[in-house]
C-alpha cells in the first residue's frame, strides 16, 4: 500500500492476498513453460555449415495402395540427425507428385500428412522408416510412396488424448 498525504491510502492501489500472489507466479510460470516449448532448438555449428550446402532435390509421387495418384497430401523430409533442419513440406499435385528441398548431406525419412495428422505406421514400408540419404546437390526422382487412407481414417476417429 502507498500512502498518501496524511495517512490515507490511495483508492487505486489494493493489497494482494496470497491468492493473488501465487496465480501471477502459475501464470507465469505456464507462459515461460509454452514460450520454452514452443522454440525451435538453436542450431549446431554443424547444422549452419550444411545449411550453406546446395541442397538435394527429391522428387516423387504418392500413391494409393491401387496404384492412383493422391492429391493434396504434404509430404515432407524426417531428419535422422541432429545437425540437419527441418525442411519445408510440398504438397501433392493432382498427379500425386511433390517435389522437396532437403539440407545435405544427410539422411531422412519421409512424412505424409493428410487432413493435419502425420501417421506413423508399424508397416516396413511406411515412408518414415524407409532410409533416404541425400548428398548436396544430388537430385533423386522416382521416389514411389504409398498413402494407406485407412490408416488416417482410423486415427481421424480415434479418441483424442488431451
Amino acid at each position: 500500500m502507498r500512502a498518501t498525504g496524511a495517512g490515507r491510502v490511495s483508492k487505486h492501489l489494493r493489497v494482494l492476498t496470497r491468492r493473488d500472489v501465487v496465480l501471477g507466479v502459475v501464470v507465469a510460470l505456464v507462459l515461460v513453460g509454452v514460450s520454452g516449448c514452443a522454440s525451435r532448438p538453436r542450431p549446431t555449428a554443424e547444422s549452419l555449415r550444411r545449411s550453406t550446402n546446395p541442397r538435394a532435390i527429391v522428387e516423387g509421387r504418392v500413391h494409393d495402395g491401387e496404384g492412383k495418384p493422391v492429391s493434396g497430401v504434404s509430404v515432407q523430409g524426417l531428419p535422422r540427425e541432429k545437425h540437419l533442419a527441418w525442411s519445408p513440406a510440398s504438397v501433392t499435385d493432382e498427379q500425386g507428385r511433390f517435389r522437396l528441398e532437403l539440407v545435405a548431406p544427410g539422411e531422412y525419412g519421409l512424412l505424409i500428412s493428410w487432413k493435419g495428422i502425420t501417421v506413423v505406421t508399424p508397416n516396413a514400408d511406411d515412408p518414415s522408416r524407409v532410409p533416404l540419404s541425400v548428398a548436396p546437390g544430388e537430385r533423386r526422382a522416382g521416389i514411389e510412396l504409398v498413402f494407406r487412407r485407412e490408416e488416417w481414417e482410423r486415427a481421424l476417429l480415434s479418441p483424442r488424448v488431451p
